[in-house]
């Protein structure tokens, strides 16, 4: 599987993961993000160029507080996953976590060249045992919403592939 950094020519007017807003991001809003304002890249996966599966990822910090570690340090470096979505064609073929293990591959480059703890992502609950199956733990929501905030630490990951 080729998992490429989104571009113009990535066809993606036909993507269709079940959930409108997913949707409307890739479609409307990725590319922008990505090259006009910088607040997060794109991932995707293709067949033939259309996009069957995307994961946006960016750079952000978290409380310590949140995750209650005891570093020094109030705010600490972590790789955030934005979204991710396959198309409904292509759901239970594996690419949902071929995305997600691109995204944790990431991570560590972030850890090993310019500091990361570890991936947060605010999940739905519908893909929550999603992210548990790959270790992810829930962590304090700062404030209550729609989505549950859950972690993986760099020392997890790096315990999944050695």
């Amino acid at each position: 599987m080729i998992i490429e950094k989104l571009n113009k020519y990535h066809l993606k007017d036909n993507f269709d993961c079940g959930n409108e807003i997913l949707n409307t991001f890739l479609k409307k809003y990725a590319l922008q993000n990505q090259n006009r304002y910088f607040v997060g890249t794109t991932y995707v996966s293709t067949k033939a160029n259309q996009v069957i599966g995307y994961i946006t990822i960016a750079a952000s910090s978290i409380k310590q507080t949140d995750i209650k570690t005891k570093k020094p340090y109030k705010e600490l470096p972590i790789l955030k996953i934005a979204r991710l979505a396959v198309d409904k064609d292509h759901h239970k073929k594996g690419i949902g976590k071929e995305l997600l293990k691109f995204a944790l591959f990431k991570a560590l480059y972030m850890q090993e060249n310019f500091g990361c703890i570890g991936v947060a992502v605010d999940a739905k609950e519908e893909a929550k045992t999603f992210y548990e199956k790959f270790g992810f733990i829930e962590i304090t929501p700062i404030e209550k919403t729609l989505t549950i905030p859950l972690f993986l630490s760099i020392k997890t990951i790096k315990k999944a592939i050695s």
